[in-house]
């Protein structure tokens, strides 16, 4: 605002001296000229810091940006990895009782007391708030290096959505699967007044124990292999575009 003042009087005083009659028509013009160019400085001035402190702020926005999504990406694969932790010991019941089918020894006890695990699941989420709420300011173009942008929306749009979906699809799967061929018969807890032991060779219950099993196995296998590597590369790409562009070092957990 000052400097508008400064250059509105600069204007004003240019016109005053073209008008001024105490002074020759070259007096006038010399005074016009440095008005004008008086006033030329003070608006390059003004628009140059204008610039450099807009940058200054988006430089602070992307790096924020750049911790903060960083830090999700790390909650999010400490998430994943408990996912998968968890649908592991999950698989193992699976596992033993396809072996026992195939063997033709089954253990009643176990198939019976653990069939809840037909229906175990574990409700995992992606925070897409920090990402979204960038995006969504049009401050992607913040992001100066091309790979690491890219990279960070291709985990956000394609594969972490990816996840989701396939997730939540072998869940539903399970256990519509489970409801249709085992739960009618066993109830659903398998309280009921036939066991799943006592059904266990039935194609539609071998089929419910197999599509389960190569359902969670495959998308375990495959998420495992390329989405949790990915998060991990591109959270050494953050820390490594935080090192470089804004000499700034993510501290550990613990550290001073």
């Amino acid at each position: 605002m000052a400097e508008e003042e400064k250059i509105r009087g600069n204007a004003k005083r240019a016109l005053q001296a073209l008008t001024d009659k105490t002074k020759n028509w070259k007096g006038r013009i010399k005074d016009f000229l440095w008005e004008v160019f008086i006033i030329l400085v003070a608006v390059n001035i003004t628009l140059w810091f204008h610039d450099w402190s807009e940058k200054r702020h988006e430089r602070a926005q992307a790096k924020e940006f750049l911790i903060d999504i960083r830090e999700s990406l790390v909650q999010d694969t400490i998430s994943f990895r408990n996912y998968f932790n968890f649908m592991d010991n999950v698989l193992v019941y699976y596992d033993s009782v396809l072996v026992q089918i195939e063997k033709n020894k089954i253990d009643t006890q176990y198939v019976d007391s653990l069939s809840d695990r037909l229906i175990y699941n574990m409700s995992m989420s992606f925070n897409y708030g920090i990402y979204q709420s960038f995006s969504s300011g049009n401050n992607l173009r913040l992001i100066k290096n091309r790979k690491l942008l890219n990279d960070i929306i291709s985990l956000f749009t394609g594969d972490f959505p990816s996840v989701d979906s396939n997730i939540e699809n072998i869940t539903k799967k399970r256990i519509d699967t489970y409801e249709k061929y085992i739960a009618l018969k066993t109830g659903y807890y398998n309280n009921g007044p036939t066991k799943l032991s006592t059904i266990i060779h039935q194609p539609e219950v071998i089929y419910t124990f197999q599509m389960g099993e190569g359902a969670i196995r495959g998308t375990n296998d495959y998420f495992k292999r390329f989405i949790i590597p990915r998060a991990d590369n591109l959270i050494q790409e953050i820390d490594q575009e935080l090192k470089t562009r804004y000499n700034y070092k993510m501290k550990e957990k613990g550290g001073n």
